[in-house]
């Protein structure tokens, strides 16, 4: 299957991984495990390099069968694999789906996951023909706040319990993306 690919300029490739990069993915999630495992609940100390390669396994045939798209950008000088962006939890019958996004650290604070967050919405909006993309962040992940709100979404509030974060409900931002805002 041919590599899907979303975005590219001179510094920067956002394109779907195979599992022959598990490798590299599993790179990018050992050296970011403090900061993304601060909000996720899948990255811990216990991933795996079997964990990467399950992800891309199973994210190559969720693309397949139009149930989720994961993306992961390259830095094109090193060929590091330094964040990732998907589009999950689509709803075809009500044309929306949410996005979420993750940059290795030492990438953050470049616009990163803002670059990648307007990538996966112009092919979600163009490609999946989907109307609204929601993009939740915890209450207090300030950062993911700010990277939606520098990708041009709409916040739509503080909802009640909108997350479970480690056996607790979380309350959390609600942003909206619409073909309009691009």
């Amino acid at each position: 299957m041919m590599t899907r690919q979303i975005y590219q300029d001179e510094e920067i490739e956002i394109r779907a991984a195979n599992e022959l990069e598990a490798v590299l993915h599993f790179a990018a999630v050992q050296a970011s495990v403090k900061e993304i495992g601060a909000w996720e609940t899948w990255c811990t100390e216990k991933y795996t390099l079997e964990d990467s390669r399950k992800y891309l396994t199973d994210s190559e045939q969720k693309r397949h069968r139009g149930a989720e798209f994961n993306f992961c950008l390259f830095d094109r000088a090193s060929g590091e694999l330094i964040g990732s962006v998907g589009i999950n939890r689509i709803v075809q019958e009500y044309k929306f789906a949410n996005v979420g996004y993750w940059i290795r650290t030492g990438y953050t604070g470049r616009s990163l996951a803002t670059l990648a967050v307007r990538a996966a919405a112009r092919f979600a909006f163009t490609e999946l023909e989907l109307t609204r993309l929601e993009i939740v962040a915890m209450e207090s992940n300030v950062r993911s706040r700010r990277v939606a709100e520098k990708a041009g979404a709409t916040s739509e509030g503080l909802h009640r319990n909108r997350l479970y974060y480690h056996g607790q409900p979380r309350d959390a931002w609600v942003y909206s993306l619409i073909p309009g805002d691009l």
